[in-house]
């Protein structure tokens, strides 16, 4: 539900916030629950501020029950780099925060709550670097590896890594938990996490196609945009390329014969067409030829 919009950002809150407010309240476990809100908006917001520096733009902000979360324009066409800065930013503020409250703790012992605060910025920074979609650590984890193997290998080996986390998560939360009401939310934080990673890989390749879209249009406004240059062999299906095109930036295609003689290139924009007109099985120097035609 939409409260009100800054400098066109949506601010909204997910309706379970209230259910799941009066569950804490009637459990007594609102004060916990309250200092846990706060500190994970807090991390949100060091996000956000990130991403105004990066010139990073955000679409929306989503308060939920765990905190908040916000949702970037083009997720998918973000620099790596910037999008390594930008998450990296939530478990460094927590790692801070962790630091003063325990140093606070530790000097003055009588002022209540301080070790709750400690307790749940440690908790935040380690759960937050754990490579899982959609935490900073699988985002993390996402951009060193889109840098290096491309789109859909980024994805494949974060949604095992993913997958494998979250059933040591939960191994590791059941050791720990003392009563059925921390079963039952460890539960739904693991369904949660589970889900929101479910979606985003799913939504991976729409936002992909959306980037390219996105990049036409910069790169007509900028009149230049950053190159990715691909070496590609004769006989390679179009399947294959478009794994490891990236959003961020300009895709060229050189294809060269098995004795390394150059036969043509062909730009993101002609590769994409032929892609929707040809099908993701024909090969690239097909392609070729009928652009030549």
């Amino acid at each position: 539900m939409k409260l009100f919009s800054i400098k066109n950002i949506d601010i909204k809150v997910n309706l379970t916030l209230i259910p799941i407010t009066l569950l804490m309240y009637l459990n007594e476990y609102i004060i916990e629950f309250s200092i846990l809100f706060l500190i994970l908006t807090i991390h949100e917001i060091a996000h956000l501020i990130f991403s105004l520096i990066n010139k990073v733009k955000v679409k929306e902000l989503n308060i939920f029950p765990l905190g908040a979360i916000i949702k970037f324009e083009y997720p998918l066409g973000i620099d790596p780099i910037k999008e390594i800065i930008i998450s990296l930013a939530g478990p460094i503020v927590n790692m801070i925060l962790f630091i003063i409250s325990y140093i606070l703790f530790i000097n003055f012992t009588h002022i209540n709550l301080l070790d709750l605060f400690v307790e749940i910025n440690f908790m935040l920074f380690i759960v937050n670097i754990l490579p899982i979609l959609p935490l900073d650590g699988g985002r993390v984890l996402r951009a060193l590896l889109y840098m290096h193997g491309g789109f859909k290998f980024a994805h494949k080996i974060v949604r095992i890594i993913g997958k494998i986390s979250l059933m040591i998560l939960f191994i590791i939360g059941l050791l720990y938990t003392r009563d059925i009401f921390e079963i039952i939310m460890l539960s739904f934080v693991i369904i949660y996490l589970a889900k929101a990673a479910t979606a985003e890989n799913e939504m991976a390749a729409f936002i992909l196609t959306r980037s390219l879209i996105r990049k036409k249009i910069q790169l007509k406004n900028k009149a230049m945009m950053k190159t990715h240059f691909l070496i590609v062999l004769e006989g390679t299906q179009l399947k294959s390329i478009f794994d490891i095109i990236l959003p961020h930036k300009y895709n060229i295609i050189f294809i060269i014969d098995e004795k390394g003689k150059f036969s043509g290139n062909i730009s993101e924009e002609c590769f994409f067409e032929g892609l929707i007109r040809n099908g993701i099985n024909e090969k690239i120097e097909t392609l070729l030829i009928s652009i030549k035609k």
